[in-house]
């Protein structure tokens, strides 16, 4: 026998399954494992081509339909289970819901974490370099290095369990993005799309009608590619909380995934749908109903989401103007930022009203 350690196994769960392949060819099978330690115990034996899937939850048991198809658990401890099957087609593969809530919750607790942290010790960071040196930290930055070591490596420890996750969720929930390969591009900009998903989607099918097809997405720039005009029915999508069988679901009834947001809380969407002309027109839910709450969720966000910008302007304009003892406009940095807190304050509140107006109109259309 011989034993390895992987510490962070759980959260490159992708990895952790091939290396476990990896080490069947080599005819080493894995026996057991460690939560504490995060060691694996292996047995020597006859050299096989295994397919490792790791399984987690918290009633966690093989169905009799995995048994079936030839899944076997060879290792299990606390609420994950390792899974291990020959056959060399193999059709059907446990799901792994659990498993993505869980790094989800990791994914987003180190994050917030390390963002609550970093909040609180930066001023304290920028405090100490105006004073080192003098009377108040005459060791210098010697003072605060080890809170900054920890605050690094938390910030790593956090980006890579989300990057783990993200890149777990997205081929666990097929949230792969549709590609488009030839066509010439074209690129363009649209700022605060994600406020009027309506109309983003009526601006995409009048740029398909017009030869342009969407193939990404990144923040508010569009790129479309050259192509031959066709009929494209496009939908945006906004859901509080993403179920793992949203993307595949979807994908099966057809629709090409062209944009998802970067976590499945509050998530965007865009999803397109080819069609003949004579054909009848795609819908991505025949449901007034479930179409009218899917338009609800998504002003609920975006007016709430203004409303908080608004009141964090206006706490930020009235804290420059009323507790600071100098005029509205002069030569200093104060003085520069309250008119741009007015310009946002403006334009936020406008953006409000546009969302509230056009929400509305909208709705009526639903009818």
């Amino acid at each position: 026998m011989i034993k390895k350690v992987r510490l962070f196994w759980s959260y490159q769960v992708d990895k952790t399954e091939r290396w476990l392949e990896e080490m069947a060819l080599q005819g080493w099978h894995l026996i057991g494992f460690n939560l504490w330690n995060r060691v694996f115990t292996f047995k020597r034996g006859e050299k096989k081509d295994l397919t490792y899937r790791i399984q987690y939850g918290k009633y966690i048991e093989l169905s009799p339909t995995l048994l079936k198809n030839g899944w076997n658990a060879v290792a299990a401890e606390g609420k994950w289970m390792f899974l291990s099957n020959e056959q060399p087609n193999i059709t059907l593969y446990p799901v792994r819901d659990a498993m993505i809530k869980r790094n989800r919750l990791h994914a987003y607790l180190f994050s917030l974490i390390a963002i609550f942290l970093l909040s609180v010790h930066i001023p304290i960071y920028l405090i100490s370099f105006a004073l080192v040196n003098t009377s108040i930290l005459p060791d210098g930055l010697w003072t605060i290095l080890p809170l900054f070591i920890v605050d690094v490596l938390l910030a790593a420890f956090a980006i890579y369990v989300f990057r783990s996750y993200r890149s777990f969720e997205v081929r666990e929930m097929d949230a792969s993005i549709h590609p488009i390969k030839k066509g010439e591009k074209m690129r363009k900009i649209k700022l605060g799309w994600m406020y009027h998903l309506e109309e983003t989607k009526e601006w995409l099918e009048r740029m398909a009608e017009e030869g342009y097809e969407l193939e990404k997405v990144k923040a508010a720039l569009f790129t479309f590619r050259r192509k031959e005009a066709n009929m494209i029915k496009y939908e945006c999508a906004f859901e509080f909380k993403v179920q793992p069988s949203f993307f595949s679901t979807h994908k099966e009834l057809g629709w090409q995934l062209k944009f998802s947001s970067n976590i499945s809380l509050l998530n965007y969407s865009i999803w397109a749908m080819p069609y003949d002309n004579d054909a009848e027109v795609p819908q991505f839910t025949y449901d007034k109903s479930e179409k009218r709450e899917s338009m609800k969720r998504a002003f609920k966000m975006n007016i709430g989401m203004s409303i908080y910008l608004i009141a964090i302007l206006s706490f930020s304009l009235y804290t420059n103007t009323q507790i600071m003892d100098e005029s509205f406009i002069n030569w200093s940095f104060s003085g520069f930022i309250r008119p741009v807190l007015c310009l946002l304050l403006v334009l936020w509140c406008v953006k409000c009203m546009q969302i509230f107006l056009g929400h509305r109109k909208n709705m009526r259309r639903m009818r």
